[in-house]
């Protein structure tokens, strides 16, 4: 069964539908896990980190994807009727997450991975009005950026409020790092594919190098369809 644990990590997510006005609105809260995530803990198989590059480009885009996602092995978690799946790093347990949000609009969607109540990773979903793909990088940073300010006054401090621009499975990541006033620290990727945004956060207080490996573990093996 899984355990119940509650994370001081602040999710946020960008409503896209508002990007053509200039305007980008948020949602950030406290994920709480509960029971019921779907997927198993055995060992992963060898996945391969995201292919990093140094500054966002206008010209990049998110690859489409063949629209099908090909979810196998007994270590993959696949939420039913979600558009993303991922293996499951050994170690961890599955966890549904509840997020109390502080303002704008709710995820479609959350789960989570849990080494200890503050050792864990975040997986949540937003469904966005319009298609990522056709926007550039600097829009999508651009719309990125309240989100990281919004952030910044809940006491987040951020190492740079510059993302890196990643690949996970072909589609756009924006890579962002820091810490709480709590000492907690979090990697945050935001991955966008057509219509969906993925938020995936990756926090620990004290088993750094077992979270990061997690997330190595879900990002090379995360699946996402737009």
């Amino acid at each position: 069964m899984p355990s119940r644990v509650r994370s001081r990590l602040a999710p946020a997510a960008v409503a896209l539908a508002l990007l053509l006005t200039g305007c980008a609105s948020t949602v950030a809260g406290t994920p709480t896990a509960g029971g019921g995530a779907t997927g198993g803990s055995s060992d992963p198989t060898e996945t391969t980190e995201p292919t990093e590059t140094t500054e966002p480009t206008e010209s990049s885009e998110s690859d489409p994807g063949s629209g099908e996602l090909v979810c196998e092995g007994e270590n993959v978690v696949a939420p039913e009727g979600q558009p993303f799946c991922f293996d499951a790093p050994a170690g961890f347990r599955p966890d549904d997450i509840t997020i109390d949000n502080q303002a704008g609009s709710a995820a479609a969607f959350s789960t989570g991975l849990s080494l200890t109540e503050r050792d864990l990773i975040v997986l949540s979903l937003y469904e966005l009005t319009l298609d990522s793909d056709d926007l550039s990088d600097q829009e999508l940073v651009d719309a990125l950026s309240p989100v990281i300010e919004q952030l910044a006054t809940q006491g987040f401090d951020f190492t740079q409020t510059e993302p890196l621009v990643l690949e996970v499975d072909g589609a756009r990541a924006f890579y962002y790092t820091g810490s709480d006033s709590a000492g907690l620290r979090s990697d945050t990727y935001f991955i966008f594919r057509g219509a969906n945004e993925l938020q995936v956060n990756c926090q620990w207080q004290t088993m750094e190098a077992e979270v990061l490996a997690g997330c190595d573990t879900v990002l090379g093996s995360l699946k996402l369809s737009g």
